[in-house]
């Protein structure tokens, strides 16, 4: 019955998901904060670039994990002659003219691609003939044999977590506005791709965010956090009152601030806020930064998460948290 009572809530959520976004759109759901789009250009994207680069697979082995199996390898392995010589042919494009370009700083590619047509071939060359040439070449054979599957992976991720998120995101963000010192005034683009870079989810520009789909990590409320803490660097500018409080007693105090500490820092406060929320729904949650060793070096050292800690449950202020984080070093 239990079975039965998740497979109804799902595909009533999928109906839901779905009429949402109108005919032909990539758009899947829009709360408050977020726009959730299923982009096939994107989706072309990402995975002839982890074909060409491996590293998202190669981060995953080290951690000990593997792709969720969709069932990509046996597709590859069954094309006719032709279809892996065009297949062959993509990756060996990427591979040479591509991937020297991190996903992290694609975001003027990622926004072009989001303009596209996804029923028509590009007729832009903006980036280079060569490039639209071969994204409409391998458009039919991506469509063919895996954009359907791809699409469905995403929807299903989606799913499986919008409601915790729309039901949680308004008590989540005002904790962060009030942790940076800063407000909100966005609405985040969050790209669902199959594959996606090393670290599973990033953010190409403070306005878009992708999250991978078949890293097996996404299924479970990491998601979640991913949404919540890659959105709050919309909050923690250079110029947010967090930052400058620390930048400013570094200066004052004559200790030099470790470039990553801002972001470790978010990265828990993200994760204490996330796991809060998540508890009011009897949700157990472990962070990000446990899950993935996400700045271990921080994660580990008590005296850091007490801190935080502290400053997130306002029990000291920007100043002497920054004194103390600073003084770790």
């Amino acid at each position: 019955m239990k079975n039965i009572l998740i497979t109804l809530i799902s595909l009533i959520l999928s109906i839901s998901i779905y009429a949402q976004g109108s005919i032909g759109s990539d758009t899947l759901y829009q709360t408050k904060f977020y726009t959730f789009h299923n982009n096939m250009w994107m989706n072309l994207h990402h995975f002839f670039y982890e074909q060409a680069s491996n590293q998202q697979f190669e981060k995953l082995k080290v951690d000990g994990l593997t792709f969720n199996n969709i069932g990509d390898s046996g597709k590859i392995s069954k094309l006719t002659d032709l279809e892996k010589t065009l297949f062959d042919e993509g990756v060996k494009y990427y591979s040479n003219n591509i991937v020297h370009q991190e996903l992290l700083n694609s975001g003027r590619i990622f926004k072009w691609l989001q303009a596209q047509s996804t029923t028509d071939n590009i007729d832009d060359t903006t980036f280079s003939k060569e490039f639209t040439i071969t994204l409409n070449r391998l458009k039919p054979l991506y469509e063919s044999y895996f954009w359907k599957r791809h699409q469905k992976e995403n929807q299903v991720l989606l799913n499986t977590y919008i409601k915790l998120i729309e039901k949680t995101e308004i008590d989540v963000i005002n904790k962060m506005e009030n942790l940076s010192g800063s407000s909100w005034n966005d609405i985040v683009r969050i790209d669902l791709t199959t594959y996606g870079n090393w670290a599973g989810a990033y953010s190409p520009e403070l306005d878009n965010i992708v999250i991978s789909s078949i890293d097996p990590l996404m299924n479970s409320t990491l998601f979640i956090e991913f949404v919540f803490h890659e959105s709050s660097h919309l909050l923690f500018l250079r110029k947010s009152v967090f930052r400058m409080g620390l930048y400013k007693k570094s200066k004052e105090l004559e200790i030099k601030m470790p470039r990553h500490l801002w972001h470790a820092a978010m990265f828990y406060l993200s994760g204490l806020a996330t796991k809060e929320v998540l508890a009011k729904e009897n949700i157990n949650h472990e962070l990000i930064m446990s899950k993935k060793n996400v700045f271990e070096r921080y994660y580990n050292n008590e005296v850091f998460k007490s801190i935080l800690m502290k400053y997130y449950n306002q029990e000291n202020d920007i100043e002497q948290m920054a004194i103390e984080l600073l003084n770790l070093e």
